[in-house]
């Protein structure tokens, strides 16, 4: 049964500092919003460590413009602003910020971005050709992410065509090819694209507090994105 989201006011409470390193960027944000997205943080701040005694949690080897997206998603609902609502965000940078939501336990931006994956025109060709790599060398092997490309390239893409262009066919991991042959022998083709669309709930991330999509759902900002942005403390700082 899902867990009941607290309401907003519990969550906008505390500021607290985030400060990334070696980039030295500094970020402020509301405790209460960032504990509930992420386990993660919320047990920086439940244990007795040094990052709970002076309100400033250093994070090493975080992308500053990956962070300051996810911190756009707490409290926008999702990772795009305005003008890339116009023009797409690059596959890299959808990527990159999976695997922070990944590495900080954070579902539900994950899930955001899947159906940003989906939704986002040519998607299978940037993905299949720019990062694929890439995925496959900072997810786990059970990623949904992974499952995801898979799928696109078992029943979206033209395999035929890919093998028979050697250059392209270097751009993949061989752990992928195999994967994407096992796939599509065990598994009937889907009937078009479409099913992507329908089926995004199989490349979600589920939980007690999340849990299973209706099967046309998609995840939505949220309702009080307004109110949110009303709070927001601001831009990230140099010190």
């Amino acid at each position: 049964m899902a867990t009941k989201k607290p309401p907003l006011r519990h969550l906008l409470d505390t500021i607290i500092t985030i400060k990334l390193e070696p980039a030295g960027e500094i970020f402020h944000i509301h405790k209460g919003l960032l504990c509930h997205a992420s386990p993660v943080f919320r047990a920086m701040m439940q244990h007795n460590w040094k990052e709970k005694q002076d309100g400033c949690i250093v994070l090493k080897d975080e992308d500053p413009e990956v962070f300051r997206r996810f911190i756009y998603w707490l409290y926008n609902g999702t990772v795009l602003d305005f003008d890339e609502t116009i023009q797409p965000i690059s596959s890299r940078e959808l990527a990159l910020c999976y695997f922070l939501a990944d590495r900080r336990d954070i579902p539900a931006l994950q899930n955001h971005l899947i159906d940003l994956i989906l939704d986002t025109p040519c998607t299978l060709s940037y993905f299949l050709s720019e990062v694929q790599p890439l995925i496959w060398a900072n997810t786990p092997e059970q990623s949904p992410l992974r499952k995801l490309l898979v799928d696109m390239m078992a029943f979206a893409a033209d395999i035929p065509r890919i093998f028979e262009e050697e250059n392209e066919m270097d751009c993949f991991d061989k752990c992928f090819v195999v994967d994407v042959l096992i796939r599509t022998h065990r598994t009937p083709k889907f009937t078009g694209w479409k099913n992507f669309h329908e089926r995004r709930c199989d490349y979600h991330v589920h939980n007690a507090n999340l849990p299973a999509c209706s099967i046309n759902r998609r995840q939505q900002p949220v309702k009080q994105s307004r109110e949110i942005n009303q709070h927001f403390p601001g831009e990230s700082q140099k010190p």
